[in-house]
């Protein structure tokens, strides 16, 4: 008996990975022909070799894998593989054999789990890498700019003729630079001219400082100091100068991200919306395990005539269901209306405890 149901499960798991790799590999290349579309203009425009573009999907391909398409890879693979046991009455021989559907379906929840693992480590090293190349090629290899800024856990350099700049926070939302020291060199590479300040912002098209200092070096080593609560400081740099510098969270590792987090709690600065995204980090690669949780009683419970279209209806219908609750609820977080942790687990806590109820109430 236990060597029959060890057979059996071998036959479900390979079914379901033979899917599985179907599944996702037909997702990533939707997701890469969409991208192929939207950035063409840009490859044309900037006269780039054709080539180039096939690398930038390339680098692509672990975004659109571990962050977008695996849960749902996962789900339809898992509706696909059951609905197939079920319409060749494969499930009713097995249970008419005394196997139990948790038996049966024991393997995917392994499998999940594995994948779940898999999607944390993909988004903790190969994600920012990637991301990282694909933004080196979009700037540097297409539209032919300097590779003028560079960003390390918890500062941004950015380097503009006889000016640096060393931002601590760049705030995309209120376009606001925190943190913000500012070094004027001149052609020797000396510095004349230092300007430190607790924010600057972009308002009507110039730039405020707020709360700092201006210090002046002559080149006898005197040194010139001004301090200002507001100053308006001209610069030929604008907010989408600064804009483009700017890593999401998303393209940070875990520790990468934490670190950041810790670096401006130390400097003063909000660290909510970050908090939030680390959090999302942790719970978002468990959506692989909830989706198998989610799949088995659809598909032990859909029509055998349904077949693939209705599959496909019900992955979209829940992939469109998580979607809106995970992001409402992102917002919340980063809005301080719900405490971060809270914020980034309760979706999936919500699906798993709904895939766990459901899979209870399915019929040995």
């Amino acid at each position: 008996m236990f060597s029959r149901s060890r057979i059996l499960q071998r036959y479900v798991l390979i079914e379901f990975l033979r899917l599985f790799s179907l599944t996702l590999s037909s997702l990533v290349f939707i997701y890469l022909v969409v991208l192929f579309f939207q950035k063409m203009n840009i490859f044309i425009k900037n006269q780039a070799p054709f080539y180039l573009i096939f690398e930038y999907l390339l680098y692509k391909i672990p975004l659109v894998t571990f962050q977008w398409t695996m849960p749902y890879g996962i789900l339809l693979a898992t509706l696909l593989t059951l609905g197939n046991l079920s319409r060749h009455s494969e499930l009713t021989a097995m249970k008419a054999g005394g196997v139990s559907l948790y038996r049966i379906t024991f393997p995917l929840l392994v499998v999940a789990l594995i994948l779940s693992f898999v999607s944390f480590l993909g988004n903790e090293y190969l994600v920012p890498y990637a991301n990282a190349q694909t933004k080196y090629l979009l700037d540097v290899r297409v539209r032919k700019e300097n590779p003028s800024s560079s960003f390390k856990n918890y500062k941004i350099w950015y380097w503009s003729e006889n000016r640096i700049f060393n931002i601590q926070v760049l705030d995309s939302q209120l376009m606001v630079l925190k943190g913000l020291t500012l070094y004027q060199v001149n052609s020797d590479f000396r510095c004349t001219q230092r300007v430190d300040a607790r924010e600057a912002k972009w308002i009507d098209g110039k730039w405020r400082f707020y709360d700092g200092a201006v210090r002046s070096f002559g080149e006898n080593g005197s040194i010139q100091t001004a301090p200002f609560r507001e100053l308006e400081f001209p610069m030929k740099e604008n907010w989408e100068s600064f804009r483009k510098l700017e890593q999401h969270s998303d393209e940070l590792s875990y520790t990468d991200l934490a670190t950041y987090i810790r670096r401006i709690r130390e400097a003063g600065y909000d660290s909510t919306r970050y908090l939030v995204d680390l959090y999302s980090k942790l719970s978002y690669p468990l959506l692989n395990l909830v989706m198998v949780l989610i799949g088995i009683p659809f598909g032990l419970k859909a029509p055998r005539s349904g077949g693939v279209a209705l599959n496909v209806g019900i992955s979209v219908l829940v992939a469109f269901t998580y979607g809106t609750f995970f992001y409402v609820f992102l917002s919340f977080g980063k809005s301080a209306i719900l405490p971060p942790f809270i914020a980034a687990w309760t979706p999936t806590v919500l699906f798993f405890l709904g895939g766990i109820f459901t899979l209870m109430s399915v019929r040995q």
